[in-house]
């Protein structure tokens, strides 16, 4: 029997059920009296049914939301407290050359027409900006075999990924589809078998006039205007083993300086973002930070950004099966990982010898555990609630460190790791995608927030580090130049309880809540297929109808509501 003297231990979350059976229904009532360690003692009693009834069957209650009660929290924000202008390009995505992300994902199988049913979906989240070909792709891609009459075209073999390469999309495709969505185009040149000639050629399609020679090229293709592409990174992961062109750091930073220079007398006004790599350790003797001290003495004067990529917890940390418990915290304490890598690597950036200012891009992210079971490819991954927690954290953290961060991209847009998934016929949402939708209405200055409520404590798991005292409420603000709109967005990060939480705001005058948006379920666990895509879904969130300065609110467990604000009349 369960005594104070003999209690039942349950893990937050648990499911608890009592029983009854054998005995004759009446007017009688049982009485349960249940003393815990969280909110004291519970009493309440059970209906046993219509009079006179008698069953033999069991007749479960399960007895969660009485014995889990809310917690609370507190965020307090100040109009005047601001961190900085977000970058918009902290919300791009990419598009690789690899499996079905480009042929049967954003284009059909033949590369001939866009499926407008993905497209749609793409424009609603509004990406700012999309890295393109890749990825390892971008390191065997030769870009002129991707222009001019699709039938003439030749069919090449990519041993970025060691594949078949229609070339049935390419640049003038592409920049058509960042138009047709409203993203911005980031393309990747070939620095592993490609030559700094042919990266200048690329930019001078892109950028020249069509009274210069490529830009010649272009109008007979169809586009006799400039496609103005901005950002252009040289060469991909230049650092690892598998890609074609893999050198050390001295021989990248060489080459980065001959194709700089070249790409820049195309065009002198492109933004150069640079192969980096991840600072693992504050040690002087970290390959990542030694890589970048190379790459900024020899060419740090000719850069923009410096990158790095960023997938947890790593292929290192795949197991059979988890704890999900531990995984879960594991998992939502991860972004404080994500947000000292960017400071890392910030600090080196900021210490650039030659004086030129550069920032941080990290132009691919994601996470990445074990594939779906029966899965083709390693990228076909399955995302849950729980990851949707994960990526809104991320997203907050890019807005944390918005002086130095100033791009980032998702890795990938469909069929990789994604945000959307497609049939033949059908196309499907990830809980990733939710979240994007979500923070596609943000407003333009991040805030700091003050965050008060209850902590846990995470292990640690591949390249995610242990960590204690993380706060279940994460909390993102940012308002308009203006400071007549605020948006701000709370993460609920405890997988099965409420949150009571007071959101306070000074230097604000009173502020009118427009409407909300809300990403929640009561399996932190649950995801989408083609059989029930909605499992996992954005909704309005009801909004109190009277202008306020503090804000009592209810946030459902493992949840993201997003409130908008307005100055009250």
């Amino acid at each position: 029997s369960i005594t104070p003297e003999n209690p039942l231990l349950l893990s937050l979350g648990a499911q608890l059920e009592v029983s009854v059976a054998g005995f004759k229904t009446g007017t009688e009532q049982i009485r349960l009296i249940i003393n815990t360690r969280e909110i004291g003692v519970i009493s309440f009693h059970i209906n046993q049914g219509e009079a006179g009834k008698h069953s033999d069957k069991l007749k479960s209650f399960p007895l969660v939301n009485f014995i889990v009660g809310p917690i609370k929290g507190e965020t307090t924000i100040e109009f005047g407290d601001a961190i900085g202008d977000i970058n918009p390009n902290i919300y791009g995505q990419t598009v690789e050359h690899l499996e079905r992300n480009v042929y049967g994902g954003i284009w059909n199988e033949d590369g001939t027409e866009l499926r407008w049913d993905t497209v749609g979906l793409i424009k609603d989240i509004k990406p700012s900006i999309i890295r393109y070909p890749g990825g390892n792709f971008a390191s065997d891609y030769h870009w002129e075999d991707g222009i001019g009459p699709r039938q003439q075209r030749p069919e090449r073999f990519n041993n970025g990924w060691n594949a078949r390469e229609s070339n049935q999309v390419g640049t003038d495709e592409f920049i058509s589809f960042c138009r047709e969505v409203g993203a911005e185009p980031f393309l990747v040149v070939n620095d592993g078998s490609g030559t700094p000639e042919e990266a200048a050629r690329w930019v001078a399609y892109c950028n020249e006039p069509a009274t210069g020679e490529q830009g010649k090229r272009r109008a007979v293709n169809g586009h006799p205007e400039p496609y103005n592409v901005k950002k252009w990174g040289i060469g991909n992961e230049a650092w690892g083993a598998w890609q074609v062109g893999h050198t050390d750091a001295r021989g990248y930073a060489a080459r980065l300086r001959t194709f700089a220079e070249a790409m820049r007398n195309a065009d002198p006004e492109i933004q150069i973002v640079a192969v980096g790599n991840i600072i693992e350790k504050d040690m002087a003797s970290d390959p990542g930070r030694m890589w970048n001290d190379a790459v900024l003495q020899q060419s740090g004067d000719l850069i923009d950004e410096l990158s790095f990529h960023l997938y947890q917890p790593g292929y290192e940390a795949w197991q059979d099966s988890y704890d999900q418990d531990q995984l879960y915290k594991t998992v939502c304490a991860a972004p404080l990982d994500v947000e000292e890598h960017i400071k890392r690597v910030a600090r080196q950036a900021g210490a650039n010898p030659h004086n030129r200012k550069v920032t941080v891009a990290l132009d691919e992210w994601n996470l990445w555990l074990p594939p779906v079971k029966d899965a083709t490819s390693h990228h076909q991954v399955r995302y849950t609630v729980r990851d949707a927690l994960y990526a809104a954290s991320v997203l907050n953290v890019f807005q944390r460190q918005c002086k130095s961060l100033t791009t980032a991209n998702l890795a990938q847009l469909v069929n990789i790791l994604p945000l959307i998934e497609t049939t033949e016929d059908k196309t499907l949402t990830t809980a990733l995608y939710q979240v994007f939708k979500i923070y596609s209405q943000m407003e333009k200055v991040a805030l700091k927030a003050t965050v008060k409520s209850p902590k846990f404590n995470s292990q640690a798991l591949g390249n995610i580090s242990a960590h204690e005292n993380v706060p279940y409420l994460d909390v993102a603000a940012a308002r308009s130049r203006n400071g007549q709109r605020l948006t701000v967005v709370l993460v609920n990060r405890h997988p099965s309880r409420r949150m009571y939480l007071d959101l306070n705001l000074k230097g604000f005058g009173m502020m009118q809540a427009t409407h909300g948006l809300l990403l929640s379920s009561k399996d932190a666990l649950a995801y989408n297929t083609f059989e029930n895509p909605k499992a996992v879904s954005v909704k309005e969130l009801k909004m109190p109808d009277t202008p306020k300065i503090k804000f009592r609110l209810d946030l459902h467990q493992a949840s993201i509501a997003m409130m908008v604000l307005r100055k009250g009349v």
